[in-house]
């Protein structure tokens, strides 16, 4: 008969299980996704063109924005989602022989990842948490299959958003699109200006309505962005990714690099030279070939990144050099959260109402700020503390037990701090 482990020691990836390499990789994700969502929480994918226009250094915009979308947009979240099914085979490959009483734990975790996610939504209508959640309950039930199903069934999903484009292209060409953009995003049932009014209102029950507003829509575009499906598909692929050893082994290739770059950087040239909107149905089969072009090179430009940055981790310095982004990775699920706080105490009217008043250029400026306070307080706390806090507090709710929060570290400079105290 088989041998099972107990229940009892299903327990989390502690220090000496984890790869330095995939917590580098989650702070670098962690970075991207900071500059892709501060575009909502500044208000400037809502504010109209023509207010824009008149803002200081509206000239470099276009310029600012175009980098944007080819190095960062969709990317750094591709690369977020594929670490999720790195995580997850990481911890399923520890206990494959204790299924049942890994997954009974694992479900109680991913069931408290939507509950945060919900909270988180209320918020911001950009939360990406309770769709992960939700769309990992389906992805665990692969995990059993050999690693070419899983590939296959990865590839698949993440192509099949376009089947739903070509069927309502044929059908409703151009369904729920706006007649006219006004300003990045345009909903089809209020202005871009009302959207900016109501976050600099300073009012909170009109702030929470707004949003609540925007998280109808924000669902409503997982269908032609496809979303749903690409996130499980990118689940599938970071499964199979770990599963052969890509970031500490196979990735680790300059050719890997420079060929996925390659073939991402120039997909994106031809995807800009066609045309199109990842966010919007498809209308013609110009813009069905945008977007499949489009998911194809931004595959390649976030495996590209996860090689170069494999790569250069596992090199003399490697480890040294990306210290800070590894210090953000193991608290990915704090910072991920604490940039909606800041962006709201930063630009909504009831923080301190900065938002649509910026174009780009100070906007990333912030970011880049803010980013450096997270790599700082990451840091210490990571020397004082064993988990961020609210990667303790999940711990400690999926397991069903309080965790010890303080290291060795801590217990040191306090024991150290304690002696000095006493001898005068």
């Amino acid at each position: 008969m088989e041998k099972t482990t107990p229940t009892s020691t299903i327990g989390p990836t502690t220090g000496n299980m984890r790869l330095g390499v995939i917590d580098a990789l989650r702070g670098f994700a962690i970075l991207g996704i900071l500059f892709a969502n501060i575009l909502s929480w500044s208000l400037f994918k809502f504010t109209p063109f023509t207010t824009l226009e008149q803002l200081p250094y509206h000239e470099f915009n276009d310029t600012l924005y175009s980098l944007l979308s080819f190095f960062i947009d969709t990317k750094f979240y591709s690369i977020f989602s594929i670490l999720f099914g790195v995580g997850f085979y990481i911890q399923y490959d520890r206990q494959r022989n204790n299924q049942d009483a890994f997954l009974k734990v694992y479900k109680r975790r991913l069931g408290f990842l939507i509950l945060f996610g919900f909270i988180h939504m209320l918020f911001w209508s950009g939360d990406i948490l309770m769709l992960y959640g939700m769309m990992a309950f389906v992805f665990i039930q692969f995990r059993n299959l050999p690693s070419n199903k899983i590939l296959g069934w990865s590839i698949g999903l993440m192509a099949f958003p376009l089947v739903i484009d070509a069927i309502v292209m044929m059908v409703a060409p151009g369904w729920m699109s706006p007649e006219e953009s006004l300003a990045k995003k345009t909903y089809l049932d209020q202005d871009p200006a009302s959207v900016v009014a109501a976050f600099e209102s300073g009012n909170l029950l009109v702030t929470f309505k707004q949003n609540l507003h925007n998280v109808v829509w924000r669902w409503f575009d997982f269908l032609p962005s496809g979303r749903p499906f690409k996130v499980l598909g990118l689940f599938l692929f970071g499964f199979y990714l770990q599963s052969k050893d890509f970031f500490t082994v196979v990735g680790r290739s300059w050719k890997i690099f420079f060929g996925f770059f390659t073939v991402g950087a120039i997909s994106h040239f031809i995807g800009y030279h066609i045309g199109g909107s990842m966010a919007l149905f498809a209308a013609t089969p110009s813009d069905l070939a945008y977007k499949a072009i489009m998911v194809f090179g931004q595959l390649c430009l976030a495996i590209s990144y996860a090689s170069l940055l494999s790569i250069i981790y596992y090199t003399k310095w490697g480890e040294t050099i990306f210290f800070p982004l590894t210090a953000v990775g193991k608290m990915s699920f704090t910072n991920y959260l604490s940039h909606t706080f800041i962006g709201i105490v930063i630009f909504y009217g009831i923080g301190f109402g900065l938002g649509g008043q910026m174009n780009l250029a100070p906007i990333f400026t912030l970011a880049v700020l803010i980013y450096a306070f997270q790599v700082t307080y990451s840091y210490f706390w990571l020397k004082y503390f064993k988990f961020g806090p609210l990667e303790w507090g999940w711990k400690c709710l999926t397991y069903k037990k309080t965790f010890p929060l303080r290291n060795s570290t801590y217990d040191k400079i306090k024991a150290e701090k304690l002696k000095k105290a006493q001898n005068g």
